[in-house]
């Protein structure tokens, strides 16, 4: 009888707040190989369809690994990629005779993902999850334009060059990493969600480059820059950066004559306002929503205190949702993943809460409708996660905060 109570104050909720109840599903379609045949139409199809039996809504496809496009990119020469990725080093180390190349003779993956989604009545929102940058298979993913520009790559406090990544600091940088933004529009999307989380070590801790390090020079004279990237004197110049990549998304985007929200992850949220993304990672996510930069903040992960994890998950992302006060949606995390004591899922959250994952995974969700988000978000659908038993509780509690559409 609870149970149905729940149900029916979820569904008025809803209506009364005029939202759908939205269920957003990220998917690294590299993360299939050993299941389906990732280069052609149909097996792009059979992961869609997978991901569509979490009862997801919203669709939004991985655009790159690190600066690899997966995709027909006219700003990388593909042909001189360094490191394709060879099949028989995937994911699991299945043995796939081969290489993967999402591009030259396979179909464009975007191309074939927005047509897939344009048929399917259940996909309200198709988009693109969009990578601040991510290189954690570094020997790999190495792009050719970063590789043919060293004088733009990060280093350490030490000097040491960080060759898989190239900063933000320097205009040219940002110049090719916005013509990629734009290429991307061209998609037609209707979501970007710009991932901080997935950075491959894309951390402040790597911007001490020549832009910042004269800043420091400016504001500081003869006082030695920090070597503590936490800082807030460095966090402040190290940050710019990623402001201006962010306020070139934005218009972009209003360029385009295209209403296309744009999204902006936050990982880690804590009892605290030093969550990971804007300290380590340097976006300051409360900046863009003060300027109107952002559509929606996708609250990533909560690093929720164990010995009242589901009080403490509602407490911290009610910390959010205050902060935004209405100025833009805010999506909670109903990840499957369990990363770390920092980053944990919906399984770990459960256990630490003494309940069942089925019964831990519907407070959860719970707690998402009754602080107002717009939706949860899942990630990342992958073949191995969200079984088929979670799929069901997902389905059916968004079945009733949506007044029984499913």
């Amino acid at each position: 009888m609870l149970k149905h109570l729940v149900a029916f104050g979820i569904a008025v909720c809803a209506c009364l707040c005029g939202w759908a109840f939205e269920k957003i599903a990220f998917i690294d379609g590299s993360d299939y190989p050993h299941v389906f045949d990732i280069e052609n139409a149909a097996g792009t199809e059979r992961i869609v369809d997978r991901v569509l039996e979490t009862g997801a809504d919203v669709v939004l496809w991985r655009t790159h690994s690190g600066a690899m496009p997966r995709y027909r990119s006219a700003q990388e020469d593909l042909d001189r990629m360094v490191w394709p990725v060879d099949k028989r080093r995937s994911s699991r180390s299945t043995l796939i005779n081969g290489w993967v190349t999402l591009w030259g003779n396979s179909p464009d993956q975007l191309e074939v993902v927005r047509e897939l989604c344009s048929k399917r009545p259940q996909v309200r929102k198709w988009g693109l999850h969009m990578l601040l940058e991510e290189a954690h298979w570094q020997f790999m993913y190495l792009g050719a334009w970063n590789l043919e520009h060293p004088q733009f790559w990060c280093r350490k406090h030490d000097g040491t060059a960080q060759m898989y990544h190239s900063s933000f600091a320097y205009p040219e940088v940002l110049k090719h990493r916005l013509s990629i933004v734009k290429e991307l529009i061209g998609y037609g999307p209707d979501m970007i969600y710009v991932d901080t989380c997935r950075n491959g070590g894309y951390f402040l801790a790597n911007e001490y480059v020549k832009p910042y390090l004269d800043r420091w020079a400016k504001l500081y004279p003869g006082e030695p820059v920090s070597s503590d990237p936490y800082d807030p004197r460095w966090v402040s110049i190290a940050s710019e950066g990623r402001y201006r990549y962010f306020k070139g998304i934005r218009r972009l985007i209003d360029a385009s004559g295209k209403k296309i929200p744009l999204l902006v992850g936050v990982d880690s949220v804590c009892a605290t306002d030093a969550d990971r993304t804007t300290t380590a990672v340097g976006v300051d996510w409360r900046r863009y929503v003060n300027e109107g930069i952002v559509d929606g903040v996708v609250v990533a992960s909560i690093a929720v205190d164990p010995s009242d994890a589901l009080g403490s998950m509602e407490r911290y992302f009610r910390r959010v949702m205050d902060f935004v006060n209405g100025r833009c949606k805010v999506y909670f995390p109903i990840m499957a993943y369990n990363f770390s004591t920092q980053r944990p899922g919906y399984g770990q959250i459960s256990k630490w809460a003494g309940v069942s994952v089925a019964e831990g995974l519907r407070l959860q969700m719970e707690i998402a409708v009754r602080c107002g988000a717009a939706g949860i978000v899942m990630e990342c659908v992958d073949p191995d996660n969200y079984p088929e038993r979670d799929q069901k509780v997902i389905r059916d509690f968004v079945a009733a905060a949506n007044g029984g559409e499913k």
